[in-house]
């Protein structure tokens, strides 16, 4: 039996406009009746899911958020943080440098989940549009080395990013968990830091197996919670690469796949 059931958003729950399709609210309300716990597991900030989770009645004590791709778990009922990892000033200011040694632009979220940049441009107005927030102009020089942040984030076009990808020093892989969320957006988390060890973290609380869990996703950033459930499911749009990893493909975003996954390994039907 399935108890908890992770869903990300952009390309997964989400059509191409950004709309829930009736079938999937109609599959998300039957699992919940069947006694599956409907996690949103998003790279997005809580402003930003929170015209999902009061769309699908996520909205209790017993409800729980998985933001910034996994940096932070939040009980949506108390607003309780009950799983953070983060990561410092000084490591926003060392990717701030590589971004500008590649002439790309750069945002960061701190702690208190302000977005930062260094310049107004198109992608960070992207970030800042989707999830109904401000940006605000700083000098990163300025940031404290111990300042906490949530994420960092190098963005820019999809072609200048995938070059960017094969630059980067090879020792950053090491010492941070770097995902793809879209393709002009490249994050920085901390190491211990994915939506898989968030859907671990959040089964442990909840004194749930990992085998009673599920994963939807269709991205790279949704790679290792599609790998550490107990049955990971891909879209069909996703990513071959996180298709490959999955124990079953779903239909696409466009032909509500998350609602064929939960009917059938949730709502038996």
């Amino acid at each position: 039996m399935i108890k908890l059931c992770t869903i990300d958003l952009d390309g997964t729950l989400f059509d191409k406009n950004k709309n829930i399709s009736n079938e999937n609210i109609e599959a998300i309300k039957k699992a919940k009746e069947n006694g599956c716990k409907i996690v949103i597991c998003t790279g997005r900030p809580i402003n930003g899911v929170k015209p999902v989770i009061e769309k699908l009645d996520l909205l209790s004590n017993e409800d729980y958020v998985v933001c910034y791709n996994g940096s932070k778990i939040i009980n949506v009922g108390t607003n309780e943080v009950i799983f953070s990892k983060l990561i410092d000033g000084k490591t926003v200011k060392e990717i701030y440098h590589i971004a500008r040694s590649m002439d790309l632009y750069y945002h960061a979220f701190r702690d208190n989940e302000e977005l930062i940049t260094f310049k107004h441009n198109p992608y960070t107005d992207v970030e800042a549009r989707i999830n109904n927030i401000e940006d605000h102009l700083i000098d990163f020089e300025t940031i404290n080395d111990d300042e906490k942040f949530l994420k960092c984030m190098i963005v820019d076009e999809k072609e200048n990013l995938d070059e960017a990808m094969n630059t980067i020093p090879k020792e950053l892989y090491d010492k941070y968990s770097i995902v793809r969320s879209a393709g002009i957006f490249l994050e920085f988390l901390n190491k211990e830091t994915n939506k898989g060890l968030a859907l671990v973290a959040l089964a442990k609380y909840l004194n749930i197996d990992i085998s009673e869990t599920m994963a939807i996703g269709d991205a790279g950033n949704d790679l290792d919670m599609i790998k550490f459930a107990g049955i990971g499911v891909a879209m069909e749009n996703g990513y071959d690469y996180v298709k490959k990893a999955a124990n079953y493909i779903t239909a696409s975003n466009e032909e509500s796949g998350v609602a064929k996954a939960l009917n059938k390994f949730v709502n038996n039907c």
